[in-house]
């Protein structure tokens, strides 16, 4: 075989988020088979989604990846749609066309592909490469192993966050009506000592920041035993010293509220994680009849309580950031909706804002459909004026709480340019999005001190701030600093220090500035 494409159109999945900056296990095991079967690296070429929208090689093997069965907004990449991957199948010449991931256990299967999905994609490439074997734990082992390199060749590299799985398939007996857990059921269960090898590996190819993100719940992870949890994350904390992001993705609110040992757990997350890290909760609804036509197996009053101890053990500061928070998702055009759904919505968060909880995310969305699921139609209107008294009453100040005014970000990715901004965002799991004034390198890490909030981003300056070589664009984004203002600033500077601006411009413009002014 002369050539294999890899072309990774991003996954969604409540379970796993492989969109760029992070990359999916998914696809590291494919690269890993391939390897495992006998095709050499230089064999294999790697590319994304949206580098495959500028120019998709032609291979004798063309491996696509895809499937987004969660609504999401993406700032670091745009997964393949079902048209883009259709179009792909009807025009791409190579002989040999797969279709892999979420999009294929959704039911969706476009003309052109053979199509695999779960455990039956590494089994498919290796009975391709004449190398027939069960599945196992083992043969994961193993391809993961291999698979590891493969984050050298992503375009953030080695700005990349790694999806790190512990386990597949959601462990209810029986699932929420709308989840495409659903469709596959409970798989397999990744020994600790698996993970920490497969770190090791990572960590030798230039992996540093990681994200336990790849399972349903990561507290019911080997049954939730302590001293497991403990042993990987003291595991990885030990194969990778020099990690920049150790975070989590899912964690169940139940299990919190009905395990007595729940804190001790998160205990041991707190002590081993990075700052800023998220437990984010699948609520759903805060009406009751939703839950119950949906099978949602958590209560609005369970998942408060979740909330309350989370705060408790997580919510304390390091290096400027809370531990751990959790997070809530919301989500509509679910069976048993009503227009009282929202009201409800809302009148919880209120009621944990009144309490003093803190909520690092709130994500409102609306249920994306799969075999069969019927969505309820809801009124548009009542949506985004609901949205808006969200954006209004709890997410801004709730962002101004998390990260208050003069807090420093070591490190913040620029993405994207848009007008007289540049966006960007610290690693990790569902980072904040920042905006900077003016033009910045892309995907050139610089510090960002916080001057602003909005309702779902915030406004950084880059730290050190130096009055005397800050941009009008910097200068305008500062609390109280008009086009006048700004003029005036870079007309009578340079200035000595503090004092020399007392002597320079009006008080009250001092006043504004001397915390946000770090050096001159």
């Amino acid at each position: 075989m002369e050539k294999v494409i890899i072309l990774d159109g991003y996954i969604d999945e409540p379970s796993c988020l492989g969109v760029s900056p992070y990359i999916s296990p998914h696809v590291r095991y494919i690269y890993g088979a391939l390897l495992l079967g006998g095709i050499k690296p230089e064999k294999v070429e790697y590319l994304t989604a949206d580098q495959a929208r500028e120019n998709l090689p032609v291979g004798d093997w063309l491996i696509v990846l895809g499937g987004t069965t969660v609504p999401g907004r993406y700032l670091g990449g745009r997964p393949l749609s079902l048209k883009e991957m259709q179009e792909i199948a009807k025009e791409n010449p190579s002989p040999e066309k797969w279709l892999l991931g979420p999009v294929v256990e959704a039911g969706l299967k476009p003309q052109g592909y053979n199509f695999y999905a779960g455990e039956e994609m590494v089994k498919a490439v290796l009975a391709k490469l004449k190398k027939t074997v069960d599945f196992s734990t083992d043969l994961l082992k193993k391809v993961a192993g291999l698979g590891a390199g493969l984050i050298r060749n992503h375009p953030r590299f080695p700005f990349v966050v790694v999806e790190l799985e512990t386990y597949r398939g959601c462990l209810r007996p029986s699932h929420c009506l709308f989840c495409s857990e659903a469709f596959r059921k409970f798989r397999y269960v990744r020994p600790v000592e698996d993970i920490l090898e497969e770190v090791e590996n990572l960590v030798l190819c230039g992996a540093r920041y990681f994200r336990l993100g790849c399972q349903p719940d990561l507290l019911s992870y080997e049954d939730g035993k302590k001293n497991t949890l403990e042993r990987l994350y003291s595991g990885i904390r030990e194969k990778a010293p020099e990690l920049k992001v150790l975070h989590l993705d899912n964690v169940e609110p139940g299990t919190i509220f009905r395990r007595p040992d729940a804190e001790d757990l998160l205990k041991v997350i707190t002590k081993y994680n990075t700052p800023g890290d998220i437990a984010s909760f699948g609520l759903e609804s805060a009406d009751i009849n939703v839950i119950k036509a949906n099978n949602i197996g958590v209560t609005p009053g369970q998942c408060k309580k979740a909330v309350e101890i989370v705060n408790r053990i997580g919510g304390f500061r390091e290096e400027g950031l809370p531990k751990l928070l959790p997070g809530l998702n919301f989500l509509h055009g679910l069976q048993g909706e009503s227009e009282k759904t929202m009201e409800l919505n809302l009148a919880y968060l209120r009621e944990l804002v009144e309490e003093g909880f803190l909520l690092r995310r709130i994500n409102i969305r609306q249920v994306i459909t799969h075999r069969g699921y019927e969505k309820k139609k809801i009124s548009k209107g009542l949506f985004e004026k609901y949205k808006e008294t969200i954006n209004q009453e709890i997410n801004r100040p709730m962002l101004q709480k998390v990260f208050p005014r003069g807090m420093i970000f070591p490190e913040v990715i620029p993405e994207k340019m848009e007008g007289d901004l540049t966006f960007g965002r610290p690693l990790g799991t569902y980072p904040v999005r920042i905006g900077i004034p003016g033009s910045r390198d892309l995907f050139k890490p610089i510090k960002v001190k916080i001057i602003d909030h909005g309702f779902r981003s915030i406004t950084g300056i880059q730290y050190p701030f130096n009055i005397n070589q800050a941009t009008r664009e910097e200068l305008l984004a500062l609390p109280g600093i008009g086009k006048k203002r700004a003029a005036s600033l870079i007309l009578q500077r340079p200035f000595l220090d503090i004092n020399d601006m007392k002597n320079s411009v009006e008080k009250d413009l001092v006043e504004i500035l001397k915390d946000l002014i770090d050096c001159f």
